[in-house]
Order: C-alpha cells, then structure tokens, then sequence
C-alpha cells in the first residue's frame, strides 16, 4: 500500500493560522499599546475628553459597538449619546467620563480577546509544525 504524503496538509494547517494568527495579534496589540493608551491619556484630562472620545468611536476589532450583549448595550447607549452631544457642538461634561472609560473598557476587552485568540491559532501552528516533525521522522524510520 502506497503511503500518503501528509506534508502539504500539515503546511496549510501550520501556514493558514499563522497568517490569521499574525493579522489579528498585529491589530490588537497597535490597539492596546497605542490607541488604548492614548484615548487613557485624553479621556483622563477634562480639555481632551471630547477627543478621546473621537478616538474611541471607531471600535476594535472584537471589541464592536454593535454586538447585542448587555455590556454592549449599555456602550451602544453611550454611543448614541455622545454623538447626538457632539454633532449638537457640545462638550462632554467631566461627570460623564464614566461612560467614557466604558467605553475605553469595551475597547480594551475587545483587543485582549484579538491576543487571546492569536495566542490560540499559534499553538495550532505549533502543534501542525510539531505533529510535521513527527510524520518526517515516522516516514524516515520506514
């Protein structure tokens, strides 16, 4: 019996989540050390609210505004909120920066999620190169 070649397999199943794995740990960490660390720094400072805000308005890539779970909802809420404050030229008052920092937390959960989840496809890159290692030494000894 003809023994099958399994290399090209275990390539896509280390190749395929490495790239997935590189995209997604690359947008969440620029999230977390850069943009979360700014809208921080401008949501802490009452002149700089509305800015943080602004920058906070677009969402991470786990971390959407759109999702329906009540943590969601309650951002979804502040969202609304603060763009009708906003698109009416007001400022966003010192007492609402606890929605702000809702906000910034909803964003800050979405990029721990986009590194947990490129830490995940890793080791199935791993685990496809070790299971690699493997099937060569196997077809070797044969």
């Amino acid at each position: 019996m003809k023994k099958i070649n399994d290399t090209k397999i275990y390539l896509s199943i280390i190749i395929a989540p490495l790239i997935i794995a590189v995209l997604i740990g690359s947008i969440s960490l620029y999230s977390k050390l850069v943009v979360e660390k700014k809208a921080a720094s401008l949501i802490a400072s009452e002149s700089t609210m509305k800015e943080g805000y602004l920058l906070l308005r677009e969402p991470q890539l786990f971390g959407g505004y759109k999702y329906w779970d009540s943590d969601g909802m309650a951002v979804k809420n502040s969202l609304r909120y603060f763009d009708s404050r906003i698109a009416g030229g007001g400022e966003i008052k010192p007492d609402e920066k606890i929605y702000l920092q809702l906000i910034l937390n909803r964003r800050v959960s979405g990029s721990e999620l986009g590194i947990k989840s490129a830490v995940f496809l890793l080791v199935i890159s791993l685990t496809g190169f070790i299971a690699l290692i493997i099937e060569r030494k196997k077809n070797r000894n044969i």
